[in-house]
């Protein structure tokens, strides 16, 4: 058993100050809470363009990067297989970057991570009364289960199954609706 602050780094989102300015040319996009979703992941082409304040250079996201959300009421990592654009995160996520001497996959992590026993203690750990926050030093402190690579390699790749499931399940459940419903205004007449 480790603690995740030993096989990876965490890092807090973009320090914007206030709302985040849309600039239709800026040179960043922005992953804001609207745009991650636990089934979904994130919506890429709904994320906004900006410019980014202040002198600081940016902690662009990569490939392999974890974000995690921190504030709100569902805590929960994504694994970030790909980046399209130049990209920062929000103050409300977490980024996490395996390190590379880790034995630990970024997929199989960000499973174990939403799993009940991590949520369970997310939801024991968590604080404020109006918006659940997660503080840095308990999702450093979170305990985490290193198995064989073998083993993580095949509880990613179900994952990604899973996931790649649910989205055709979902398509499907949307696209009978839709044919519900057309036949209900041409059966029942237009209201």
């Amino acid at each position: 058993m480790k603690k995740l602050k030993e096989v990876a780094d965490i890092r807090a989102g973009y320090p914007f100050r206030g709302k985040i300015k849309e600039i239709e040319d800026g040179e960043a996009r922005v992953i804001q809470m609207r745009d991650a979703d636990p089934e979904d992941g994130v919506r890429w082409s709904g994320l906004i363009a900006t410019d980014l304040p202040g002198k600081k250079q940016p902690d662009w996201l990569k490939p392999g990067d974890l974000l995690f959300v921190a504030r709100g009421y569902r805590h929960f990592a994504l694994h970030l297989a790909e980046v399209p654009s130049p990209t920062v995160l929000s103050p409300h996520f977490f980024r996490l970057t395996v390190h590379e001497d880790a034995e630990v996959l970024p997929g199989f992590l960000a499973w174990q991570m939403n799993q009940e026993p991590a949520q369970l203690y997310f939801r024991k750990s968590a604080e404020g009364t109006q918006v659940l926050n997660i503080r840095r030093q308990v999702l450093e402190d979170l305990p985490i289960v290193v198995p064989s690579r073998q083993k993580q390699e095949i509880i990613s790749r179900l994952n990604t199954t899973w996931r790649r499931e649910q989205r055709v399940l979902k398509a499907l459940a949307d696209n009978r609706k839709r044919l519900l419903s057309a036949l209900a205004r041409q059966v029942l007449g237009k209201n």
